[in-house]
């Protein structure tokens, strides 16, 4: 099952700080007992069970980890903050008492104090994918996308099978304008966890930006499938849609004016309409239409280079780039025929 990145996480056997006495077998089993009704959301039991076990080993430092955790779902955060401050004075390798320490500084927006503890519980343990995770979100707060992008690769080479690094990549890549990039994923977030409204609303918002608002309505669609409360999802759809309308309507009187006026000015004006919609396969067909109703028609020519060398396919590319040297005057197309010269050569 894919699952998301917690920010903290309940808590995980470590060893005791050497220096410290270990603990007795009857604060261990309270330390299992006490981590599995956190699980379970019943606080209450959970802290009978620390509290138990601290009278049997009053410096076992796991334990006040989980009554921090405790505290912090009771919302009592500053009390959380004490309690995992005093597990690293009893044990200074307790990974997840510096991550919890690190989410509480983090939810208030004292990033250098967050990333500060996210590093030292990473120095404990590098493969703390949580800790790594909520490390990046310090440095999103801290203006540093290029090291956050750096952690949260190093979390999608470690485990591609996470949600939420592929979403914070997708965020930094919109703030940065890079929209397919973002698009893309923002896509990976929500095939690894199709309930992930977050990731759908981005990409939504960042297909509407790349004048894609037919795929955006399908996003905020799959969002509202996922919530149907989500406001932000249900307000965006409706904008989506009558975009997706007026683009197909749009696009509907090109091919119609195309199918209409079988000229090769007309399959030209076209081919330049579905370039700005974004149709590279209707693109080509207009080209190609151009092209058999008049062949020494020199911009269709020069229309199909350009495609073929978007797509890679240098043999085309250099076919059509001397059809266009064929047809083409140099003194009406200098920019376009010194483009084709070059290519040639190269």
């Amino acid at each position: 099952m894919v699952r998301r990145v917690p920010l903290a996480l309940a808590f995980v056997a470590l060893h005791a700080c050497v220096g410290t006495p270990p603990p007795t077998q009857r604060a261990l089993e309270c330390n299992n007992l006490c981590t599995e009704y956190l699980a379970q959301g019943d606080l209450t039991r959970a802290e009978v069970q620390c509290d138990l076990g601290i009278q049997f080993s009053p410096q076992y430092a796991d334990l006040y980890v989980n009554k921090g955790l405790i505290a912090l779902k009771r919302g009592q955060k500053d009390n959380a903050k004490e309690l995992f401050i005093k597990a690293l004075r009893l044990n200074q390798d307790q990974a997840q008492a510096y991550n919890n320490l690190g989410y509480i500084y983090l939810g208030d927006l004292q990033y250098g104090k967050a990333h500060d503890n996210f590093q030292r519980a990473l120095k404990v343990n590098p493969d703390y994918t949580e800790a790594r995770y909520n490390l990046a979100l310090a440095y999103r707060g801290l203006k540093q996308d290029d090291k956050a992008k750096k952690e949260l690769r190093t979390i999608v080479e470690i485990n591609p099978n996470l949600a939420d690094p592929y979403m914070q990549l997708g965020a930094i890549a919109l703030d940065d304008g890079s929209l397919e990039t973002a698009a893309e994923q923002f896509s990976k977030a929500t095939q690894l966890d199709p309930q992930f409204t977050e990731a759908w609303l981005n990409l939504g918002n960042a297909l509407m930006e790349s004048g894609k608002p037919c795929d955006a309505k399908d996003a905020f669609s799959s969002c509202i499938e996922a919530d149907a409360n989500n406001a932000p999802c249900r307000n965006n759809i409706i904008v989506a849609e009558k975009k997706c309308k007026l683009q197909d309507k749009a696009l509907a009187d090109v091919k119609e004016r195309a199918t209409g006026q079988k000229t090769p000015e007309s399959e030209y004006s076209a081919a330049l309409k579905f370039r700005e919609q974004g149709l590279v396969n209707d693109e080509e067909r207009a080209y190609k239409r151009c092209i058999k109703y008049d062949p020494k028609f020199a911009l269709c020519h020069f229309g199909l280079f350009e495609l073929f060398k978007n797509r890679s396919d240098e043999k085309l590319a250099s076919v059509a780039c001397k059809n266009f040297l064929k047809f083409a005057s140099e003194s009406e197309y200098q920019s376009q025929v010194a483009t084709c010269q070059q290519y040639v050569r190269d």
